[in-house]
């Protein structure tokens, strides 16, 4: 884990659970949505808190929820067709933080298949091109994985946010990738379930 510098925002979306234990991220501000968030009030109060925040802008937001390419299951969702909706943050955020699954990830056509077939009610796509979408329209920068995440359901402490698994991508506010890293990959996903790479 590493820490964050405030003033920053944590939405957590109450799915990225198990039994009683859920990722949570706590930050300066932590919101904890409905599960059924209507995405105008997601946006509307993410820019009212950044507006008060002290200097009028959040240094990060963090925005917990499940994820595929090019989706975020963040209250009723985000796909493509949802970034305009997102340039109410232009000006107003610094760096989005997305810590869930996939969303950075370019399915192959068979991949593509897949997922049309196991989440027909979700637009999923290119994940590359969402991300730089919204950094781009936020004009932000937005860090996300194309791997998925399997750490611990925790409350995570204060100001932290967790290390990402896989090839992790930055986009600038140009949309461009600004940086990339790959990091160790220590889960598998064997029949939906995260189990610990062996040693």
């Amino acid at each position: 884990m590493f820490q964050l510098e405030r003033p920053s925002m944590a939405v957590n979306d109450p799915r990225v659970s198990a039994g009683t234990f859920m990722r949570r991220f706590q930050m300066w501000n932590s919101w904890d949505i409905a599960a059924g968030e209507s995405r105008q009030h997601i946006i509307d109060w993410v820019a009212a808190v950044a507006r008060g925040a002290p200097g009028g802008k959040l240094k990060n937001l963090v925005l917990s929820c499940h994820g595929l390419p090019a989706y975020l299951m963040l209250g009723q969702g985000f796909d493509m067709t949802n970034l305009p909706m997102f340039a109410a943050w232009r000006g107003l955020i610094e760096k989005i933080w997305l810590p869930n699954c996939r969303v950075a990830e370019i399915p192959t056509p068979a991949g593509q298949t897949t997922l049309n077939s196991q989440y027909p009610t979700m637009r999923t796509g290119d994940g590359n091109m969402f991300c730089s979408g919204l950094a781009s329209t936020v004009h932000c920068y937005v860090v996300a994985s194309t791997e998925t995440q399997c750490e611990a359901l925790i409350t995570v402490p204060v100001d932290q946010m967790t290390s990402f698994e896989g090839l992790v991508l930055c986009y600038g506010p140009d949309g461009a990738i600004s940086w990339q890293a790959r990091n160790p990959s220590t889960w598998i996903t064997a029949g939906g379930s995260c189990v610990m790479v062996p040693n």
